[in-house]
């Protein structure tokens, strides 16, 4: 574990020290104040930090972002949490893990081996709280702090060029907490922070130079609260999933004078008649989709209505026949063949091409009578 002699001997030369400079957010804070050390006390703190980190922490100063890269943001934070501490939600965290020992474990195993009497302090990644990450220029990531006792917190930033800053947090009582640390300066940074009587880990941060243009500041929970289905919740926008899209609803608030109320579309006008989509719905077997009757089947065939469109002078309307102008002369009938008027005769026959009757002629009447063969006639 860290060397606690070497630690305290910085914090009792940092007591002592002091000249002016930036801070832990911006220059200027009343609760910021920074003092330079000696070659040997930086030393010190460096050799501690790496103790305690192990191989977590890269011998070389990372000059891009790599795989440990922070959970970091170009947003800036408002004004009213820079350099405050900020009630961290532990049962949120859940899903995530935390370097300790050498490893990383999930929430519920780091809770039952971390000691409740030592302060931790750990910088976000994207699934996971580590000791060591890598941030762009001019970003901002959360760092992590377990309180064991209320006490007065003081938080120092150690410089690549030496200088250590320190940061006066008041006095809270024990607990998970959050505070912004801002990517200020490219190279290696050493952040901890101090009780009355102990001392916490130290964290390394790698801050690589691909400067992100600060934004101005805005408020979080009024960007949350811009979002129907988001709520701020103790410093935290927490978002439930947007209501599925109902297809009614969408179709309703399509037309400029209908309006979606308790589950019900309310017009204040009928919908326009159109005369297609009319007939296409009263089949049953249709159905009117996008502008097209789609059916599921062919119409079925109406010898009237086939009948009737084969004239060029008349349409099928709504089951009848309706022609312009006079009715046509009926076509007159063809004249019967000789084959027809052969076999409308009962003592003929059609043979061959030819009609042959049988039976003499009555003289009475005109007809055929008997069979003999002089009696057949051809006719």
């Amino acid at each position: 574990m860290i060397n606690r002699a070497v630690i305290w001997t910085l914090i009792a030369f940092i007591s002592f020290a002091g000249i002016a400079l930036g801070g832990y957010d911006l220059s200027g804070s009343e609760k910021a104040e920074s003092l330079s050390t000696s070659s040997s006390a930086l030393q010190g703190i460096e050799a501690g930090a790496g103790a305690l980190a192990g191989a977590e922490i890269p011998q070389m100063t990372a000059t891009a972002a790599g795989t440990e890269q922070a959970f970091s943001t170009t947003q800036t934070p408002t004004n009213t949490e820079l350099l405050t501490l900020l009630p961290f939600d532990a049962e949120a965290s859940q899903s995530t893990h935390v370097f300790f020992k050498g490893s990383y474990l999930g929430w519920n195993g780091f809770e039952v081996q971390y000691p409740r009497a030592s302060p931790g302090l750990w910088i976000e990644r994207s699934v996971s709280w580590s000791w060591y990450a890598t941030m762009p220029l001019g970003s901002w990531a959360r760092e992590l702090l377990y309180v064991p006792t209320a006490s007065p917190i003081s938080i120092f930033e150690i410089y690549p060029s030496g200088y250590v800053m320190k940061h006066d947090l008041g006095s809270v009582p024990p607990g998970y907490y959050y505070i912004w640390y801002y990517a200020d300066t490219p190279g290696r940074h050493l952040s901890l922070f101090a009780l009355s009587n102990s001392v916490s880990n130290a964290v390394t941060i790698d801050v690589y130079g691909i400067y992100h243009q600060k934004v101005t500041p805005t408020d979080p929970k009024k960007e949350c609260e811009k979002n129907s289905y988001c709520h701020w919740v103790n410093g935290q926008c927490l978002c439930t999933m947007p209501d599925p899209v109902d297809p009614e609803k969408e179709k309703c608030e399509q037309k400029s004078y209908c309006d979606w109320v308790n589950g019900q579309c309310l017009c204040t006008m009928p919908d326009p008649v159109d005369p297609e989509k009319e007939k296409c719905e009263q089949k049953s077997y249709c159905d009117w989709v996008n502008g097209q009757c789609l059916c599921t089947m062919p119409d079925p065939v109406d010898p009237e209505k086939e009948k009737c469109e084969q004239k060029p002078y008349c349409d099928w309307v709504n089951g009848q026949c309706l022609c312009r102008g006079l009715n046509p002369i009926p076509e007159p009938s063809p004249e019967p063949d000789e084959a027809t008027i052969c076999q409308q005769n009962p003592y003929c026959n059609w043979v061959n091409g030819q009609c042959f009757c049988t039976g003499l002629r009555d003289s009475s009447s005109g007809g055929l009578l008997g069979n003999s063969a002089e009696a057949q006639t051809q006719i």
